[in-house]
């Protein structure tokens, strides 16, 4: 056998692993962003939110566009939608890099209307200026694909039918709840993933209409 090390020599590093948990990141900014599904090979416009993990480096969360705004029944009540999940991931990335924004917006200083690709686009244009500069915190969740992520699902509707937050999932002095514990304490227990069948990332869609449709985080589900 003949040893040749070029080929080793030349090799990288397959990069950290990003473990779940709540983590310190700088924001580096938002985009209009298309992901193709490797099941059916459909492209799907996302928000693509940019950020320098501390310890881990770039990573990149992309929010589906919604496809539905119908808030299902659930046990305790409705469940919020696929647009307001949206909507409430809109707000917590607006309100972590600048405050300022969500008061101008409320006060008709600015303006967050329209289409998915104009609403995108604004967030762009609002947060281009804060990008490098702003220090936040992110929240990762184990997946079913044996990868931490941010929650797609941070909205709820109250007792009183008014959309409101589940969980923050980026902003600061972030806290996981009491279901987001129990989440990343089986995901040190589980089983290796096998990759053959791993979760598409069309699959992100259904998971953002599963919620916790009620006022307390600890609900038995």
């Amino acid at each position: 056998m003949n040893y040749n090390f070029n080929d080793a020599l030349k090799a990288k590093d397959s990069g950290n692993f990003l473990s779940p948990g709540i983590k310190n990141a700088t924001f580096k900014g938002v985009e209009l962003g298309k992901v193709t599904s490797q099941k059916n090979g459909n492209t799907y416009k996302t928000l693509s939110l940019k950020l320098d993990i501390e310890g881990y480096g770039e990573y990149t969360q992309n929010f589906f566009e919604p496809e539905s705004s119908e808030r299902t029944e659930g046990q305790y009540g409705p469940n919020a939608s696929q647009l307001d999940h949206f909507l409430i991931i809109v707000r917590e990335i607006l309100e972590a890099v600048n405050p300022k924004i969500i008061e101008d917006i409320d006060s008709g200083k600015e303006e967050l209307t329209g289409t998915f690709n104009k609403v995108v686009n604004t967030v762009k244009d609002l947060t281009d200026p804060f990008v490098g500069k702003v220090q936040v915190q992110v929240k990762l969740i184990p997946q079913n694909n044996g990868f931490a992520s941010m929650p797609s699902y941070p909205a709820r509707i109250d007792r009183n039918g008014n959309l409101a937050i589940s969980t923050r999932i980026i902003g600061h002095n972030l806290t996981l709840t009491p279901r987001e514990l129990k989440q990343i304490e089986a995901s040190k227990n589980a089983k290796p993933t096998n990759m053959a069948s791993k979760v598409d990332v069309k699959d992100t869609l259904e998971e953002m209409d599963k919620n916790i449709d009620a006022e307390e985080d600890d609900l038995p589900f």
